[in-house]
């Protein structure tokens, strides 16, 4: 890659990343350290791992404080972990008022304690660095040291599980920014519609990680930015082995499907916290999918690993292909409507 390339919003590219990561530097106490992939870092700490992970939420000032805790937590669930204690960084913009800080920090609390997480500090700033509020949080937990899970721990014969749907956090977010046009073009019922899927099914995915891990899981990823194709390609880069997927078998909601046509935008690419990637055995197959229903979430399998590397893709039995999406499909949405 050319040095003076001008890069795109959303995640490095790939190759990039993988490069930059690899040379960090680490000691033997990191059990899981900075990889393209890895949702989390696994820390030794006696007995038992030390899970910790940061995260931002850039994308949206929608329930930020609520998304903050519930994407971090995301991440701690494909270790199997349940998260305890969060430290926050609130990056707000000239004019922010002490009413809105308010609000923010109630928001913070209450999610929480829905959570029973813990806040252990952090640090507030008004800066003109940023036009709209930017949170970023660091999230811990714990597992015990025969219970870790990483996303690169999938393996060949594997059925990847999908649970929840596609695109869930990415239609709330653009129900929310462009509501003018969703209900023009829509209707005033399909924007409610889409509104809705931030509480149901909602874009937490903890609980799902957690009967996962203890159904036997092997790997776990949740896709947030770059959307269901990003993630499946970093999983399959992860595992060093060959992601097959059938792409019809993907549940995406039928209001995202609609208003992903309306934005010209492809829903396996947009932002997609509320779903949770699997790597389970098939013989266990069943009894996490019957698990998951009892507990009201939807799972089915979606692909298998093989020997190889990278992604192959199926639509109607016949070859296509699943983009690694390096900019969320979000992003061309808002730049499209001259919101970046």
């Amino acid at each position: 890659m050319a040095r003076g390339l001008l890069l795109k919003p959303g995640k490095l590219p790939p190759l990039l990343l993988a490069k930059l990561l690899r040379s960090l530097p680490t000691d033997s106490t990191v059990r899981i350290g900075p990889a393209l992939g890895e949702d989390t870092a696994a820390i030794t700490l006696g007995k038992k791992y030390l899970i910790t992970k940061t995260d931002p939420i850039t994308m949206t000032a929608l329930h930020a404080p609520a998304l903050l805790i519930q994407v971090n937590s995301n991440d701690l669930a494909t270790r199997g972990c349940r998260p305890r204690y969060l430290q926050v960084t609130a990056l707000l913009p000239p004019k922010t008022t002490a009413a809105q800080v308010t609000r923010m920090f109630r928001e913070l609390d209450r999610e929480a304690r829905r959570f029973g997480i813990a806040i252990t500090g952090g640090h507030t700033e008004i800066t003109d660095a940023v036009t709209r509020p930017i949170l970023v949080g660091e999230m811990i937990g714990f597992v015990p040291g025969n219970r870790l899970i990483s996303s690169a721990g999938a393996r060949a014969g594997d059925v990847l599980l999908m649970a929840g749907a596609a695109g869930i956090e990415g239609t709330v977010i653009i129900a929310h920014q462009f509501r003018n046009k969703v209900v023009g073009r829509l209707g005033i019922r399909k924007w409610r519609e889409a509104k809705k899927l931030a509480m149901h099914p909602g874009t937490s995915v903890l609980e799902a990680g957690l009967c996962a891990a203890r159904i036997g899981a092997h790997a776990m990823h949740d896709p947030t930015e770059g959307g269901l194709g990003a993630a499946i390609h970093e999983m399959a880069h992860a595992a060093h082995l060959k992601i097959v997927v059938d792409l019809d078998r993907i549940s995406i909601p039928d209001i995202t499907r609609q208003i992903c046509a309306l934005f010209s935008i492809d829903p396996l690419g947009l932002i997609s916290s509320g779903a949770l990637l699997i790597a389970v055995s098939r013989s266990r197959t069943a009894s996490l999918v019957s698990a998951l229903k009892t507990r009201g979430i939807g799972a089915a399998p979606i692909g298998v690993f093989k020997t190889g590397r990278g992604v192959t893709a199926t639509r109607k039995g016949r070859p296509t292909m699943l983009p690694w999406f390096e900019s969320d499909e979000l992003l061309k949405a808002q730049s499209r409507c001259g919101q970046t």
